[in-house]
């Protein structure tokens, strides 16, 4: 029974090893990720149950113990601590990005890789990159395309099961010295012949997916630098020094603390749910409590490393034995800094670290002398057995509604893609009755519900719009703003929740009273969470604008162009906003800044240049001809009633109050100078 139930476990730990790292399922929205935290839990869960069965059938407890330990412990501690907490959202921390549940499953993969045979854990990582390499030197070259009984996602253009080229390298790259390491120990030549090859297609993978990622070319990844992450887990410490942003709220951390010189970058537009490297992803998520678990795991890191069994010169003319394991931890550990919270990354971090270790055996025995104390002996294993059972069970209970969740928001999310509104409404519909707690889930409902009151308005005459109709239209105009309301509560310190909120209420300003003042509240939130955001402030003062009030849109407009004095939409729109004032000196100065930023020839410029002759003509007239529609630069727009009468918005339909920041707290907005700062 006891070895049956050891093969069991040594098993799960080989397919693990094997599978997790590639694995790739398209039936959730995040295809790359999703699966494998998903395996992993499942994984350590049936590991868990067989150590549960071992102890109950042995009526004992044996561990292998290092001193690595300890501090493996502590950062999957501080990540739940975090979580639980500080994180705003738990379905942010334990689903996706789910850095809490990815970092708890991993540790005690770590546990469970200690006290097995390590050279067959080995193997399954070493073919797990096997695989991993033909699939992306298939992809690289293009081969996958010409493919047609491949799923839809393998034939997409460079196509990595890992998640991305720099992963992809990252992974091959700490992998290596284990395929070396096995090339060189195993005795028997077919086993060699196997090492080889793998090796040489581990490296020609390597070389590949190298050239992707070089500068200029078309895949090379798109990071922001060790400096700005810095930065934000610097700021993320001063708000929140204990237990940092909260597990899984990196972006919030991102939003709120990036500097002004990100908006010197050319992807200036993106924003990252991970850090650049995973030791500031963990500062800034865990916050002082993280860093101390780095510190610990750091120092008994450096005393496995520098350990002189392997390197001592020797006396005479022996060779050097050269430990390809600690030379894969020290990559591994290396690669980190290159590398956010990625799980194939981490996985093999960790599995480096169970290789590394220098194990202790203790046993717990729960077996008495005694004939007539049988029963105790197996009650207590039993006892000891228990809450890990129970523990395990209701993880995957409510993991299987989670997973389903996920599962059913992914065809809501294909049936908008196929214009079945219905369906996708229905769809989603049913995630929020599996799970609510995913903003996600909310924030998507509430835009096709407006979008459904849209199309309800603009595809008949006002005069064929009946009493049902606008009965329904306002029907949905309050789920779409019930459910961006349920978004905010959900993580009410995130700014594209509150930012959606705010373009919701926008929106609706055409067909319903109060919409405007709802507008102005949500999005001055957004703005105070996400301060550098021009695009936050284009809208706050597209309301302002809509209302009439060009003096606020004018203000909101100034602190758009400090943002990013290069962004040609911000002065534009600044621009147009002094023209409606009748302030056209001051119009025309930023219509002409806009014309620096435009690209000689494009359609935008002949726009800009039309509009310089038309301010310049009409200097001393109070109004302008409303500018036709643009491809890039989109002006404020005064909403023409698309309803009467308008609908009236419930006292409910107030947004949420708004999160208490240091941003928020100041009486006026004040134009902030950009950077002048080199670009990182």
């Amino acid at each position: 029974m006891n070895k049956s139930l050891k093969k069991i476990e040594k098993y799960i730990l080989f397919v693990t090893t094997l599978v997790s790292p590639i694995l790739v399922i398209s039936i959730f929205p995040d295809s790359y990720n999703t699966p494998k935290i998903l395996f992993i839990v499942i994984a350590v869960s049936l590991l868990i149950l067989v150590k549960s069965a071992e102890i109950i059938a042995n009526k004992k407890l044996e561990i292998n113990i290092s001193s690595l330990d300890l501090p493996v412990l502590l950062i999957a501690i501080s990540y739940l601590s975090s979580a639980i907490i500080k994180s705003p959202n738990k379905m942010e921390a334990f689903l996706l990005p789910g850095t809490a549940s990815l970092i708890t499953a991993i540790s005690i993969f770590y546990l469970f890789a200690n006290q097995n045979d390590k050279k067959f854990i080995s193997s399954g990582l070493i073919f797990s990159g096997v695989l991993a390499s033909v699939v992306s030197l298939l992809s690289i070259t293009g081969i996958n395309q010409k493919l047609s009984f491949l799923p839809e996602l393998l034939k997409t253009e460079n196509f990595s099961p890992v998640g991305g080229n720099l992963t992809t390298f990252i992974f091959l790259l700490m992998i290596l010295p284990l395929a070396i390491n096995l090339l060189i120990e195993d005795k028997k030549v077919i086993k060699k012949i196997l090492w080889g090859l793998s090796l040489i297609l581990i490296t020609a993978s390597i070389a590949s997916n190298v050239y992707q990622i070089l500068p200029g070319n078309k895949f090379s990844p798109k990071l922001p630098s060790t400096k700005i992450s810095w930065e934000i887990a610097i700021d993320a410490i001063k708000d929140s020094p204990i237990f940092g942003i909260g597990a899984g709220n990196y972006l919030t951390a991102f939003n709120r603390f990036r500097p002004l010189a990100y908006n010197n970058l050319d992807f200036w537009q993106l924003k990252f749910v991970n850090s650049q490297n995973f030791f500031l992803h963990t500062l800034t998520e865990t916050g002082i409590i993280g860093l101390f678990a780095i510190v610990i795991l750091s120092v008994a890191l450096f005393k496995i490393l520098f350990s002189k069994d392997k390197y001592e010169i020797p006396s005479n003319n022996e060779e050097i034995e050269i430990d390809f394991l600690k030379i894969g931890l020290a990559i591994s550990a290396i690669a980190l800094f290159f590398s956010g919270p990625y799980f194939t990354p981490l996985l093999v971090f960790f599995t480096y670290l169970a290789l590394n270790a220098k194990t202790k055996k203790i046993t717990f025995s729960f077996e008495t002398i005694q004939k007539e104390q049988k029963q105790t002996s197996v009650l207590a294993s039993a006892l000891v057995s228990l809450p890990l059972i129970t523990g395990v069970l209701t993880i995957l209970y409510f993991g299987s509604k989670i997973a389903l969740a996920e599962y059913i928001f992914k065809k809501g999310l294909d049936a908008i893609s196929q214009n079945k509104g219905q369906d996708a409404f229905n769809l989603i519909s049913s995630a929020i009755n599996k799970n609510p707690k995913v903003d996600r889930y909310h924030s998507t409902l509430a835009q096709i519900s407006f979008l459904a009151a849209q199309s309800l308005v603009n595809n008949k005459q006002p005069d064929q719009i009946t009493d049902d109709d606008k009965t329904l239209i306002s029907n949905l105009i309050q789920q779409a703003i019930t459910e961006g309301k349920a978004a905010v509560s959900l993580n009410p310190q995130r700014a594209d929740n509150w930012e959606l909120l705010g373009n919701l209420y926008k929106q609706i300003m055409a067909f319903a009273q109060g919409s405007d003042q709802f507008a102005i509240q949500a999005l001055s939130q957004a703005v105070a969470l996400d301060p550098i955001n021009p695009l936050t402030r284009i809208s706050l003062g597209g309301v302002y604008f809509a209302i009439g009030d060009y003096e606020s849109a004018i203000d909101v407009f100034k602190l758009a162009v400090a943002a990013k004095p290069d962004y040609a939409n911000a002065r534009y729109n600044l621009a147009v906003a002094y023209r409606e004032k009748g302030e056209f000196d001051k119009a025309l100065t930023e219509m002409k800044n806009t014309l620096s930023f435009l690209e000689e020839g494009s359609d935008d410029r002949k726009i800009v240049e039309e509009e310089i002759k038309n301010i310049e003509s009409k200097k001393k007239e109070k109004e302008t001809k409303n500018q036709t529609e643009t491809k890039e630069l989109t002006p404020p727009t005064k909403p023409e009633s698309a309803l009467e009468p308008k609908v009236n918005l419930p006292e409910e339909a107030a947004p949420p109050s708004p999160v208490a920041t240091p941003e928020n707290k100041e009486s006026e907005p004040t134009p902030t100078t950009p950077s002048t700062e080199d670009q990182p």
